[in-house]
């Protein structure tokens, strides 16, 4: 792993790097790398690969979470697999606490490993499908998930009132298409799209934050 690498791409997203932050992100690395042949987490094998397109891909939007959440919020992750974004947001965020909702039952193994080894005590791990999710948080995520629009109708009864649904997605046109279908369908929002910039990856990303969704009726 080059420290190197995680070091100034963290700081380059204005993140103070500390000896906490760079023993969590060695050990998750380190399971990774370990269990990632046999569950297939990423399709990356390269460490640095890993490092930038998933690891400094999920903390990019550590501004946007910064100012969407505040301390004490609970924030759900849908579709963890191997913990992007929430173990990352987890290890930046100690003062916010991160639901990992993941259905597949080795990979959520995997999460509880993963927390246990790094010792996260702001996270924990949710073995179960969306659909059955009966909590409601102040702030829900997800990387490399559904369309927004395939799974409007379940999310919107898990964020409380007022809350925000933070995307990761691809370029902001593909964001916009996406957003046109799920008005096409019904949904409207208060919608905010932030491009995001990942270090050492020439890849255009954007955010999607959405508060107030609903359906019309009509």
């Amino acid at each position: 792993m080059d420290k190197e690498l995680l070091i100034s791409g963290l700081e380059r997203l204005g993140i103070l790097v500390d000896e906490r932050i760079m023993r969590s992100f060695t050990v998750y690395l380190e399971e990774i790398m370990l269990f990632n042949p046999a569950l297939k987490l990423v399709g990356d094998k390269d460490p640095d690969e890993i490092i930038i397109k998933h690891i400094l891909d999920s903390a990019a939007a550590y501004p946007i979470f910064k100012e969407e959440t505040k301390t004490g919020d609970t924030i759900a992750d849908l579709g963890s697999g191997a913990g992007f974004p929430g173990v990352v947001l987890a290890i930046l965020f100690p003062d916010r606490h991160f639901v990992l909702v993941e259905r597949m039952k080795r990979r959520s193994q995997f999460l509880q490993g993963v927390l246990l080894r790094i010792g996260l005590k702001n996270a924990e791990v949710e073995e179960r499908d969306l659909k059955t999710v009966r909590s409601a948080f102040p702030a829900v995520t997800c990387r490399a998930f559904h369309p927004v629009f395939s799974f409007a109708e379940d999310v919107m009864h898990i964020i409380q009132g007022g809350g925000a649904l933070l995307l990761y997605k691809g370029p902001r046109n593909n964001a916009l298409s996406e957003l046109s279908v799920f008005r096409g369908e019904g949904y409207e929002a208060d919608e905010r799209l932030v491009e995001l910039k990942v270090p050492y990856l020439d890849e255009a990303r954007t955010m999607v934050v959405l508060r107030n969704i609903r359906k019309n009726e009509d």
